[in-house]
């Protein structure tokens, strides 16, 4: 199928453009929720959401071209929030392409894992609205997927690999405890924009604080 080549003025004005159409779903999104959210803002007093405080990490390629945009460590998502040497963790990433041309993932590096797998499961994703994960069983200590891959990122695209949409990255076997709001260190590599080192935090789950579980009472009798 046949594409017009798109030449806009700068790469890292094409990937704030990219990401921000990204951003703007997400915000839609938190705006529904605040919305529901007010609907029963009568039955209890001064409830306050607090955001995480480990936001996800970012990193630009060297070239400019390929973005990586709010990397986390999945939050595990039980009552054991640790990650335990040897199991596996799930990663979130967001990869978008202000290039002209296609390019490709290749691999992901790092010294905290055995190694970075490319899981693919068949199954729909999760209906949960923030990504969560939890140890992939690895039968025999196999990995639960490939260590080098082909992870196509199209020119003007935004590719998501989160565990709840079923393909995404994971750190197979890691070597030492992961606790929320700890990091890891990856290098993401790229055919074409080369290799993009970066810093992941492990996600902090939401956090709700209700400063008064009072229904409101009037002062008269």
């Amino acid at each position: 199928m046949s594409r017009s080549e798109v030449r806009p003025s700068s790469s890292p004005a094409r990937l704030r453009r990219i990401t921000r159409r990204g951003s703007l779903a997400l915000l839609a999104g938190a705006g529904a929720v605040a919305l529901l959210a007010g609907c029963g803002a009568g039955q209890i007093s001064e409830t306050a959401k607090i955001k995480p405080a480990v936001q996800g990490a970012n990193a630009t390629s060297a070239d400019g071209t390929i973005a990586l945009r709010d990397l986390t460590v999945a939050f595990r998502g039980d009552a054991n929030r640790t990650y335990a040497k040897g199991e596996n963790a799930p990663l979130v990433v967001r990869i978008a392409n202000a290039g002209e041309n296609n390019d490709t993932l290749t691999s992901v590096d790092t010294t905290d894992a055995q190694s970075v797998v490319y899981v693919n499961n068949a199954s729909s994703p999760s209906p949960s609205g923030s990504p969560k994960g939890s140890p992939s069983p690895s039968p025999a200590n196999q990995p639960p997927g490939p260590d080098r891959f082909q992870i196509g990122v199209p020119t003007q695209g935004l590719v998501d690999l989160i565990p709840d949409q079923g393909q995404f990255l994971e750190l197979f076997n890691v070597n030492h405890p992961l606790n929320p709001g700890e990091s890891v260190t990856l290098v993401f590599h790229f055919q074409k924009a080369g290799a993009v080192p970066i810093d992941v935090p492990v996600a902090l789950p939401d956090q709700v604080t209700e400063r008064s579980a009072q229904p409101h009472v009037g002062s008269g009798e």
